[in-house]
C-alpha cells in the first residue's frame, strides 16, 4: 500500500512539474489543497465507521476510491506543448543558477533534499503526536485533544488554498523564509504557553504557516535544476517519506523519556535547522550568483 501511494505521489508531482512550467507553484498549491482535504476527510469517514463498529469497511472505502481513481486516470490526457506558451502565474524569481562544478551542484541538490527531509519530519511529528501533546502538555480531555488534528488540517487546507494567490506576489525564497520563521515562532510559543484555548489558536496558526512549505520547496528545487524534474521530484518524494518515518520515532522516544515540552523544543530545533540551511546555504548561493551576473 505504501509503495503504491508513494508511486502515485511521485508520478503526479513529476507530471505537474513537467507540464506546468511557469505555473508550478500555483498548480502545486491546488494539488496540495486536494491532498489536505483528503487528509481531513478520510479520518472522519473512518471515525464514523469505527463509531458504528464497522471499521473494516474503511478498507473497502479506500479500495473503492482507488478503483475510481484508476478508471478516471484512463480518460486523462495532457500535452506539454499546450501549456508552454501559457502565461506565467508564479511570482518573478531569479533565473536558474549556473553551477561551476559538479560538487556545488550536488551540494545544492543535497540542501534541497535535506530541507524536505526536515520539513516532512516536522509535519509528520505534529500529525502523529499533536493529540498526545495536548493531553500531556495542556492536560485537556481526550475528546478535545483529538480536535487538534482536525483544526491543524483545516488550517492547512485553508492555507494551501491561499498559497495559490500568495505565490503570485511573493517569490519562492521569501515565501519559504517567512513561512518557516512563522512556524518556528508558533512552536516556541506553544512550548512556553500552557493554556488550552491559546493552544488551539496556535495550532491553527501552525497549520497556516506550514501549509505551503512542502509544495513550494519542491517547486523551488525544480526551478533550480531545470531538465532534472524526474530525478529531483523522486528524491524530494523519497526523502519526504523518510523524514516522516524517522522524526516521529525520535519525537515519540523523546516524549516517553523527557516529556512533551522537550519534544516541542526538538521540533522547534528542526524548524530552526530548516531556516539555517535555507538562508545560509541555498539563499547565500543564489545571492552569490546574482552578484556574479551583475559584475
Amino acid at each position: 500500500n505504501s509503495v503504491g501511494a508513494a508511486a502515485i505521489e511521485c508520478v503526479v508531482a513529476t507530471l505537474m512539474m513537467e507540464v506546468y512550467v511557469g505555473r508550478r507553484a500555483v498548480v502545486m498549491s491546488y494539488l496540495e489543497v486536494s491532498f489536505g482535504i483528503g487528509a481531513l476527510c478520510m479520518p472522519l469517514i473512518t471515525s464514523v465507521l469505527i463509531a458504528n463498529q464497522v471499521w473494516r469497511y474503511s478498507f473497502l472505502v479506500t479500495a473503492c476510491l482507488g478503483i475510481i481513481m484508476a478508471v478516471i486516470w484512463c480518460f486523462i490526457s495532457f500535452a506539454k506543448e499546450e501549456t508552454e506558451g501559457a502565461e506565467s502565474l508564479d511570482a518573478g524569481i531569479a533565473p536558474p543558477p549556473m553551477f561551476k562544478t559538479k560538487q556545488m551542484k550536488r551540494y545544492i541538490l543535497f540542501a534541497f533534499v535535506f530541507l524536505i527531509f526536515m520539513y516532512s519530519g516536522i509535519e509528520g511529528s505534529l500529525n502523529h503526536f499533536m493529540s498526545s501533546i495536548f493531553l500531556n502538555h495542556l492536560e485537556v480531555t481526550p475528546y478535545y485533544a483529538s480536535l487538534s488534528i482536525g483544526l491543524f488540517w483545516t488550517a492547512m487546507v485553508i492555507g494551501r488554498a491561499a498559497t495559490g494567490w500568495i505565490i503570485r506576489k511573493v517569490n519562492y525564497a521569501s515565501y519559504l523564509r517567512w513561512s518557516m520563521f512563522g512556524t518556528l515562532v508558533v512552536i516556541v510559543m506553544f512550548a512556553l504557553w500552557r493554556d488550552a484555548v491559546v493552544g488551539f489558536i496556535l495550532v491553527i496558526m501552525m497549520g497556516l504557516t506550514m501549509s505551503g512549505v512542502y509544495s513550494i520547496t519542491m517547486v523551488y528545487a525544480n526551478h533550480t535544476f531545470p531538465g532534472m524534474t524526474r530525478l529531483v521530484t523522486s528524491l524530494v518524494t523519497a526523502f519526504a517519506g523518510f523524514g516522516a518515518a524517522v522524526f516521529p520515532a525520535l519525537i515519540g522516544y523523546s516524549m516517553d523519556h523527557s516529556g512533551a515540552v522537550s519534544a516541542l523544543w526538538y521540533i522547534a530545533g528542526f524548524a530552526a535547522i530548516y531556516l539555517i540551511i535555507l538562508l545560509l546555504g541555498i539563499g547565500r548561493f543564489y545571492r552569490n550568483q546574482a552578484d556574479v551576473t551583475l559584475n
